[in-house]
């Protein structure tokens, strides 16, 4: 047996499939975020199918690009056929629920609501996930949990009778911006690895990313890094807080990038901590309001201060490049590649471990 994971093709947003094992040898099905509205059709419905139980589901955050497709799912009778062991969705509503009692509701059509239509049993839910949670899960399976804080969570809360109506704006599908400017003008990556990281805002004025769910997931056979779009800042104060240095770095086998190579998301601090060669990143391009991956982001995965260059690096993408740029602007040319002793890899959607 071997760990698989499947970046699935989800337009612009995350839907990510892990399928592993514990040590006894029982499968532990993972299914991380549903993508966009349309990414339940195209793509995961049909991976659905094939399975009669995911063990762990993860609503990292409530953005529309990863929520929109779990709301699709829990409409579909599909649902009905698929046991779910253990929900992970930050909820307000679902935090203040005591558990065995009803979940309560203000939101009309939310993925709250979904749940109750359905169901779904609240000692199943676990809507207080911070890097304080410790989850109780099969030996030889292991989840740290880096992000959200607690505080930021709490922050998130207070203001979800506003927030949510991103729930109830989930099925709204954006038309896809076609062509826009090269990004090579923006310099080598050599030089780009180099710019200051600055986030275009803090983390008050980001709480959809800044709550997102990220975590190291560890099997028998394999170590992830699953960043969600959680902020780097976050990030890098809680691998610090666990021990994590440049001089200990964080070895993982893979890490899927956060926010889709967003420029606002990956910094220098963060990678020189981790020790990885295998890097993920799913998206299409973007959307008319946002386009990802990031030139900057590239060059710091190729280039931070504390990559070792006599290993080869490579970044995989879920759609092709081609496209992906014909979104975004062109991305990467042929100088790039002939130096930093990396590679990239298109139109893949099993991830390579």
């Amino acid at each position: 047996m071997e760990t698989q994971l499947k970046l699935l093709e989800a337009y612009h947003g995350d839907c990510i499939l892990i399928k592993t094992f514990d040590c006894s040898g029982n499968d532990f099905i993972i299914l991380i975020d549903g993508g966009t509205a349309s990414t339940f059709d195209y793509s995961l419905k049909n991976e659905l199918k094939q399975i009669s139980k995911i063990d762990l589901l993860i609503l990292t955050h409530i953005d529309s690009d990863h929520i929109a497709g779990l709301i699709r799912f829990f409409k579909n009778s599909l649902f009905a056929k698929i046991k779910v062991g253990s929900f992970w969705i930050n909820g307000a509503n679902l935090a203040k629920t005591p558990s065995g009692e009803k979940i309560s509701y203000n939101q009309g059509k939310s993925i709250e609501q979904l749940l109750i239509d359905n169901k779904v049993a609240r000692s199943s839910i676990f809507s207080l996930v911070t890097n304080e949670f410790s989850p109780s899960l099969p030996e030889g399976i292991e989840i740290e949990i880096l992000s959200p804080t607690t505080s930021i969570l709490n922050s998130l809360y207070a203001q979800w009778p506003i927030i949510s109506k991103e729930l109830n704006a989930s099925d709204v599908k954006v038309k896809a911006s076609t062509g826009t400017a090269s990004q090579i003008s923006k310099g080598a990556l050599v030089d780009l690895a180099k710019e200051e990281f600055k986030p275009s805002k803090n983390i008050e004025n980001d709480l959809f990313n800044s709550s997102s769910i990220a975590f190291i997931l560890r099997t028998p056979d394999k170590s992830i890094l699953m960043l969600g779009d959680a902020r780097s800042e976050v990030l890098v104060n809680s691998l610090n807080d666990k021990g994590y240095t440049k001089d200990n770095k964080l070895l993982v086998d893979f890490v899927k990038v956060s926010h889709h190579g967003s420029i606002n998301n990956t910094s220098c601090e963060l990678l020189d901590i981790i020790n990885c060669d295998k890097f993920g990143i799913s998206t299409n391009g973007g959307n008319a309001s946002h386009k990802h991956p990031d030139r900057e982001t590239i060059a710091r995965i190729v280039h931070h201060p504390e990559r070792d260059y006599e290993v080869e690096r490579l970044i995989f993408f879920n759609y092709p490049v081609d496209d992906i740029q014909k979104k975004c602007g062109q991305l990467i040319n042929s100088s790039d590649l002939s130096i930093g002793n990396w590679s990239y890899f298109d139109s893949i959607t099993e991830v390579p471990l």
